[in-house]
C-alpha cells in the first residue's frame, strides 16, 4: 500500500492510514478521490511506487509515498512491510 506501506489485505485505494503499518511513522501520503497525494496536497504518481517505477514524463511528482524521496518507490523502501511467503504482494 503507498499511504500504510503494508502488505495486509485492505482496500488500498481506500487506505484512509495516519499511520504506517507498523504503528512506527507518520503516514506521508493520503487518497483523495483514488488519486495519491502527499498530506501537504501535492499529486504523487502512482506507478512511481511500483516495482517497476514509471518513465513517463508528467506533471505528477516522481516522490515516494512514504517519506517524499525521489530515491525509491513503496516497494523499494526500507520501511515498508516485507512480502511473506504467505503474501507475496
Amino acid at each position: 500500500c503507498a499511504v500504510c506501506l503494508g502488505r495486509h489485505q485492505h482496500l488500498i485505494i481506500k487506505c484512509r492510514a495516519m499511520r504506517t503499518w507498523d504503528n512506527k511513522h507518520d503516514t506521508f501520503a493520503k487518497r483523495v478521490h483514488k488519486a495519491l497525494f502527499t498530506r501537504d496536497r501535492w499529486h504523487i504518481c502512482a506507478r512511481w511506487q511500483r516495482e517497476e517505477g514509471c518513465s513517463d514524463h508528467h506533471n505528477v511528482r516522481h516522490i515516494f509515498s512514504g517519506c517524499g524521496l525521489s530515491s525509491h518507490g513503496a516497494q523499494r523502501c526500507s520501511h515498508a512491510q516485507e512480502a511473506s511467503p504467505n503474501n507475496p504482494i
